[in-house]
């Protein structure tokens, strides 16, 4: 489907695995919600009234560039109505991913991997993933030519994939491509045996 290329390559190219990539020793400081943190410009999609949780996410990830999308071109209604959609779930996965500790952050900077288990968030960071859950429902419900890598819920996928009723054998990694930035949410079930489901992905912008 035309309106999903563009994220679906994304991803791809995302979670391919790349070449040469190394880990730095240095640590960073995570830039905090701060006077400083609201100058950033934010995405056309932000919250009227952004929570600190999604300023402090702007401040780390900028949102796809325009030449990424299709769905901006003129005319294309379907695109455009699909690019919207999916815009509006990214404020929530803003807002997960900005409730990550400082020391979270300076890993997934330093190594452009961060895995997590769902029994390990602290009950606001789990209150946000099910939010981010909720709004994904609500957006992809009914849409139409849905990319197939894309549940119209992830919590019927992950349960299709094993996951327990609580999600405590569910994984979330975030992963940020080297050399392009690209970050993508994937969320997998862990298996009896170690291994893992096939994942349900999500892009959320560039990590800065």
């Amino acid at each position: 489907m035309r309106q999903g290329r563009w994220l679906i390559a994304v991803l791809l190219i995302a979670v391919s695995p790349p070449a040469g990539c190394g880990r730095s020793a240095a640590r960073t400081t995570t830039p905090k919600a701060s006077k400083a943190v609201t100058r950033i410009p934010l995405p056309e999609w932000a919250p009227k009234n952004p929570s600190p949780e999604f300023l402090r996410a702007a401040a780390l990830i900028r949102p796809y560039p325009q030449e990424f999308s299709v769905a901006r071109e003129e005319g294309d209604l379907a695109a455009r109505a699909f690019q919207e959609r999916y815009d509006r779930t990214l404020v929530p996965a803003w807002e997960f991913f900005g409730m990550l500790s400082d020391e979270q952050i300076n890993r997934l900077r330093s190594a452009k991997s961060l895995r997590l288990m769902v029994k390990d968030l602290s009950a606001k960071q789990r209150a946000g993933l099910y939010h981010y859950f909720d709004v994904w429902r609500k957006e992809m419900k009914g849409l139409p030519e849905r990319p197939q890598e894309w549940g119209e819920d992830w919590l019927v996928e992950l349960y299709k994939f094993g996951a327990k009723q609580d999600l405590s054998n569910v994984q979330i990694e975030f992963l940020a491509r080297e050399g392009s930035h690209i970050l993508v949410m994937i969320l997998r079930a862990q298996k009896a045996d170690g291994t893992l489901s096939p994942p349900c992905p999500a892009g959320l912008g560039l990590l800065g």
